[in-house]
């Protein structure tokens, strides 16, 4: 019984596994701009952008990839290390959790004497290993790769946060609403389908 089971269950995961395969497959061929956003979690102006950006997302679903990239500036302190924050929960699997914990409590922690301790509290809350997280917040992985995202906005002429490409092409000027964003993302798409 239980070898009939066990079989039932694997040809279960099987079968939704394929199923997964098929369902990512059909929405490829949505039409799909990219959009890369280059970001300090301590700047006011990428916390004002951040809902902005949650809802283009939702709205367009897969037909626009977000790629988020770090690039802390030296005026704010603590931008690096939230930065590494959200590299250490993404090794988890919860990098857009900690993504949206820092920026919906920017005020707090951006205005804390030192906020490590309130990135702990917001990996506990978000479900984290935390011995795992501590130890990756610490690596030197970690802050190579935050490093690494800051050296390729350079070169891509990033020089303030936030900072958004479509399609590789730097969007400047920043659209100042969500509507003359989406604006923005509709005349992407339109190109791509025309």
């Amino acid at each position: 019984m239980r070898k009939i089971i066990s079989i039932c269950f694997v040809t279960a995961v099987v079968l939704m596994g394929i199923g997964t395969v098929q369902a990512q497959s059909d929405s490829s061929d949505n039409v799909k701009i990219t959009i890369t956003e280059f970001s300090d979690y301590q700047c006011p102006a990428c916390g004002q952008y951040h809902p902005i950006v949650k809802k283009i997302k939702k709205e367009f679903g897969d037909q626009v990839e977000l790629k988020l990239k770090h690039y802390p500036l030296n005026m704010h302190q603590f931008a690096a290390l939230a930065a590494r924050a959200v590299e250490s929960a993404g090794n988890q699997g919860m990098f857009y959790e900690m993504h949206n914990m820092l920026y919906n409590n920017q005020r707090y922690w951006s205005n804390s004497v030192n906020p490590a301790p309130i990135f702990e509290g917001y990996a506990k809350k978000i479900g984290l290993d935390m011995e795992k997280f501590r130890n990756d917040l610490n690596a030197a992985e970690t802050q190579k790769a935050v490093m690494q995202e800051k050296e390729e906005g350079k070169r891509r002429g990033v020089n303030s946060t936030p900072t958004f490409f479509i399609e590789g092409e730097k969007l400047d000027p920043l659209p100042r609403s969500y509507e003359q964003f989406k604006e923005v993302v509709e005349k992407y798409l339109a190109k791509k389908t025309g």
